[in-house]
C-alpha cells in the first residue's frame, strides 16, 4: 500500500469517526427532545459525501424524523425521497418509508400515505418495523380521514394484517351509517365481529351493532357500472355525470343515494363489484355496465339471484342482454334491432330479395352483417354475395372487381339454364371479358354496414364508378353531413336505419339536456351518446323509448332526396325533411361498446 493510498483511507476512517460522533451528539439531543437542535448536525452528515455511506443514511433518517418532530414536512418528504431512490437496500428503508408517509398524512395526502403504511405491513420482515408502522396505521385509521371508497380501496389492495382489516371495515361500518347506509353499516360491523380481531375492536363493532337494531336497510341506492379508470374512463365518467345530473335534476338528493363502481371495463370486476353492492347495500336499481361484455355478466347473475332488481345499460348493444332477465334493459339500440329494422323495411317495402353485404372488417361490421343476414333469411331472401374491405381507404376498386366477378358468375348461370345448357358454368373468355369490362352489373340490394358517414358516402359514389347498380343500404354509421359532401347525388334514394334517439324530433329534449349538462360540468356532452343515454337511463325522459322484451326497439329508416334527409313513415316518403342543422352524430365511438 503505497502512502498516497495510506493517506486516503487513513481520512476516509477519520471522517467516518466525526461522523459518529456527530451522529451520537445528536441522538443525544434527541433523548433530551432538542429535536431543532439535532438538525444542524445531522444536515452536515446528511449533505455531504457521507449520504451514501452507513452513517449518512442513519443520519438521514434521524433528520427526517426530526423534521417532523419541528413540522417541517416538506424537508422531510423532500430528503425520504432523495434517500429511497439511493438506499434501495438499506437496513433503514422501512422506518424511511413510514417517516415519508406519515409526511404525507400530515401534509393531506392521507389515502397516499395510509397505502404506503399497507405496503410495508405487506413487505418487511422486521418484527420492530411491522409493529410500529402497524400502530400508526391504525392511528391515522382510527382519525376517520378517509372516506368510504377509500377505506374499500385500501381494503382490496392491502389485506395485510387482521387487526389493521379490522379497523378498516369498523371505520367502513362507521362511514355507511353516517350517511344511513344501515345495510352497508350492518354487513361490516358483522364482518369485524366474525373477523377473530382485538377483543376492544369486537367490542366497538358490537356496539356499532346495536346502535343501528331497528333502523331497517337504510337510504335506498342506485348503482352505477361504468369504467373510470383505464382505456375507456372517459365514456365511463360521461356516464356517471350524465346519471347525477338526471338524480339532481329529480331532486332525490338525500333521498335516493348513487353509488358508483368502477368496472375498469372487465367483465370479472364488474359482477364483483355488483355483488358487493348488493351484499352492502339497499340497492334498488343498477345502471350499467356501459360495455356489451361486463353488461351482459352482470344481466346473467342480476337474472338468475335478484330478479326484483332492474337493470338498465345505457350503450350496450351486443343482442340478448335484455332477454337475461326479466328486468334487463337496454337503452341504447343494439346493432341487431338495427340490422333488423333496414332487413325488414328492404323486403316489405322495397321488396328486394336478393343482397350483397360489403362489410367493414372489425366488430361493428361483423354483427352487423351477421344479423342482417339472419334476419334477411328469416323474410325468405338470400345473401348472393359478400365481401370484407378494410374502411378508410380511398379506393375500393379491387373489392368491387371481385364483387362483380362473383356477380358474372351468377348470371352466367342463370343464362344457361335459360338456355338449357349442361355445364351451367360454362362461359366463353371473349364473352366473359366483353361483359365484365362494359356490363352494369345489378344487384337489387347492396347492405354497407359503414362505421361513419364519410366512409358510406365514399363507397356509395364507388358503387356506380364500378358499374354495379342497386338499392344502398345501411345503418346508424350512415347518418351525418359528410354522406352528403361525399356521397353528393349518389346517395338519393339511399335507405339506412338508425336509433329514434338521433333524429330530430328529439331536438328540442336534447338541447335541454345539452343545455343542462354544460351548466353542471362546465362542457357540452360528447357526440359518443353516453351521458344522454345514461341520463335516459336514469330519468327515462329523454326522447321517445319503446321496449320489447327488455331491448329499446326505437329505430326509424332514414333515406336521402335532393340532398336532404327524410325520416320514412312506413313504406312511404314524408313531406318534410329534417332540419338542415339537425346535428347528426357520428356512431363510429358508440359501435365500440
Amino acid at each position: 500500500m503505497n502512502r498516497l493510498t495510506t493517506l486516503l483511507l487513513v481520512c476516509a476512517l477519520s471522517g467516518s469517526l466525526f461522523a459518529q460522533d456527530d451522529i451520537s451528539r445528536a441522538k443525544a439531543m434527541i433523548r433530551d427532545g432538542r429535536y431543532a437542535e439535532a438538525i444542524a448536525p445531522l444536515q452536515k452528515i446528511a449533505d455531504s459525501k457521507n449520504f451514501r455511506r452507513h452513517e449518512g443514511a442513519q443520519a438521514s433518517v434521524l433528520l427526517t424524523e426530526c423534521y417532523l418532530r419541528e413540522h417541517r414536512r416538506d424537508d422531510a418528504l423532500k430528503l425520504a425521497s432523495k434517500f429511497l431512490e439511493y438506499h434501495m437496500a438499506s437496513e433503514y428503508r422501512e422506518r424511511m418509508e413510514l417517516a415519508r408517509a406519515i409526511a404525507l398524512v400530515e401534509k393531506g395526502s392521507v389515502y397516499e400515505g395510509v397505502e404506503a403504511m399497507l405496503r410495508i405491513l405487506a413487505y418487511t420482515k422486521n418484527p420492530a418495523a411491522k409493529g410500529h408502522t402497524k400502530e400508526v396505521a391504525i392511528q391515522t385509521l382510527a382519525a376517520s380521514l378517509l372516506n368510504a371508497d377509500q377505506l374499500q380501496a385500501l381494503l382490496e389492495k392491502y389485506p395485510v394484517d387482521k387487526d389493521v382489516v379490522g379497523w378498516i371495515q369498523l371505520q367502513m361500518g362507521r362511514e355507511c351509517q353516517n350517511v344511513k347506509r344501515y345495510r352497508a353499516a350492518r354487513y361490516w360491523y358483522k364482518k369485524v365481529v366474525s373477523g377473530g380481531v382485538a377483543e376492544n375492536l369486537t367490542a366497538t363493532a358490537q356496539q356499532g351493532l346495536e346502535s343501528i337494531e331497528g333502523l331497517g336497510a337504510g337510504m335506498p341506492t342506485v348503482l352505477v357500472l361504468a369504467p373510470l379508470s383505464g382505456d375507456f374512463a372517459e365514456f365511463g365518467t360521461a356516464a356517471v355525470q350524465g346519471v347525477y345530473l338526471a338524480h339532481e335534476q329529480a331532486g332525490l338528493a338525500g333521498k335516493v343515494r348513487i353509488r358508483t363502481a368502477d368496472t375498469r371495463a372487465d367483465a370479472s370486476i364488474a359482477l364483483m363489484r355488483t355483488q358487493q353492492a348488493v351484499n352492502q347495500d339497499s340497492i334498488v336499481a343498477v345502471i350499467g355496465p356501459i360495455m356489451s361484455a361486463p353488461a351482459a355478466t352482470v344481466a346473467a347473475w342480476l337474472g338468475s339471484n335478484f330478479q326484483n332488481i332492474p337493470m338498465l345499460t345505457p350503450t350496450a348493444t351486443d343482442d340478448g342482454i335484455a332477454k337475461m332477465g326479466p328486468n334487463i334493459f337496454q337503452v341504447n339500440i343494439t346493432m341487431d334491432n338495427l340490422a333488423h329494422k333496414i332487413a325488414d323495411f328492404a323486403t316489405k317495402c322495397l321488396d328486394i330479395r336478393e343482397f350483397a353485404v360489403l362489410s367493414p372488417i372489425g366488430d361493428y361490421g361483423s354483427a352487423m352483417s351477421q344479423s342482417f343476414t339472419r334476419a334477411v333469411e328469416r323474410r325468405g331472401g338470400k345473401i348472393s354475395a359478400f365481401r370484407n374491405y378494410v374502411e378508410g381507404r380511398p379506393d375500393y376498386s379491387t373489392e368491387f372487381k371481385l364483387l362483380r366477378d362473383v356477380r358474372f358468375k351468377q348470371e352466367n348461370r342463370r343464362r344457361n339454364i335459360a338456355r338449357g345448357a349442361s355445364d351451367l358454368d360454362a362461359v366463353g373468355a371473349r364473352e366473359r371479358r366483353d361483359y365484365l369490362a362494359d356490363s352494369t352489373m345489378e344487384i337489387p340490394g347492396i347492405f354497407i354496414p359503414s362505421t361513419n358517414p364519410g366512409d358510406a358516402g365514399l363507397m356509395v359514389g364507388q358503387v356506380a364508378y364500378n358499374k354495379i347498380k342497386g338499392t344502398m343500404l345501411g345503418t346508424s354509421g350512415w347518418y351525418g353531413r359528410e354522406l352528403l359532401i361525399q356521397g353528393k347525388h349518389l346517395v338519393d334514394s339511399t335507405y339506412f336505419s338508425v336509433p329514434g334517439l338521433d333524429l330530430s324530433g328529439n331536438k328540442e329534449a336534447y338541447e335541454n339536456f345539452s343545455k343542462a349538462f354544460k351548466e353542471k360540468w362546465g362542457e357540452a356532452p360528447a357526440e359518443d351518446k353516453v351521458s344522454g343515454l345514461s341520463y335516459d337511463a336514469a330519468n327515462i325522459v329523454f326522447g321517445e323509448i319503446k321496449f320489447t322484451r327488455g331491448a329499446n326497439t326505437n329505430t326509424k329508416v332514414v333515406t336521402v332526396r335532393k340532398g336532404k334527409f327524410y325520416v320514412m313513415e312506413g313504406c312511404n316518403l314524408p313531406s318534410n325533411a329534417l332540419p338542415s342543422d339537425d346535428k347528426k352524430k357520428d356512431d363510429k365511438k358508440s359501435s365500440k361498446k
